[in-house]
């Protein structure tokens, strides 16, 4: 039911899939975080957690189809109530916690190597930034120099230079794509959920 070309384009943004993965924190737009889901789209970030600790929880897979380009579509999306049990559950699985902070006193991006193990980037609420919890927990702390009035970027825009940074480093290094048996997967996933939709428009033509 899916034509031959659907499944190579299936085949050619999986196989660009990178085993890292984005934190967002407490974000207060839903506009704001579908932007960022965006950005995992095109630099290869299969799944983004979204903690709800302080800020009203919504559900990315139904809002913000315009927001996100659709991307929502195709990047998994996490949700978890406290910070805790989201950055405990990451190093449970290996991951290296990466936070975004304003603060001299943290690593420049410049100097992050992303290739040491797959890693979590954490982004924070619009206003406030990184929770306490984050912080502490974070195994490295990460700025953006800028040399301009302002001394923050846009959740979006944040999102966008460190995802292309780690997208960057990791061209020519298969190790922290996904898996052969993770690309299987998630092809099965995507394939089933297009067979799905096809269904669903004969069963509503037939209906007309």
């Amino acid at each position: 039911m899916i034509t031959d070309s659907r499944k190579n384009r299936f085949q050619e943004v999986i196989s660009h899939r990178l085993q890292d993965v984005i934190v967002l924190e407490n974000i207060h737009d839903p506009h704001n975080a579908l932007a960022s889901i965006r950005n995992c789209d095109a630099f290869g970030i299969q799944t983004a957690h979204v903690v709800f600790e302080t800020e009203k929880i919504f559900n990315p897979k139904e809002l913000g189809k315009m927001t996100s380009s659709s991307a929502n579509k195709w990047v998994d999306t996490v949700c978890w109530e406290k910070s805790s049990d989201c950055f405990t559950q990451l190093k449970k699985d290996g991951f290296r916690i990466i936070a975004t902070v304003i603060d001299l006193k943290a690593k420049p991006l410049s100097l992050i190597n992303f290739n040491q193990q797959k890693n979590a980037l954490v982004f924070g609420n619009e206003g406030f930034g990184i929770s306490e919890t984050a912080k502490k927990m974070a195994d490295e702390l990460v700025y953006i120099p800028m040399h301009g009035f302002v001394d923050s970027l846009n959740l979006s825009v944040t999102v966008g230079v460190l995802l292309y940074e780690l997208y960057r480093q990791r061209q020519g290094n298969k190790i922290l794509h996904l898996s052969f048996q993770e690309q299987e997967e998630l092809f099965k996933k995507w394939e089933d959920a297009d067979v799905q939709k096809i269904l669903r428009g004969h069963k509503m033509s037939e209906k007309v």
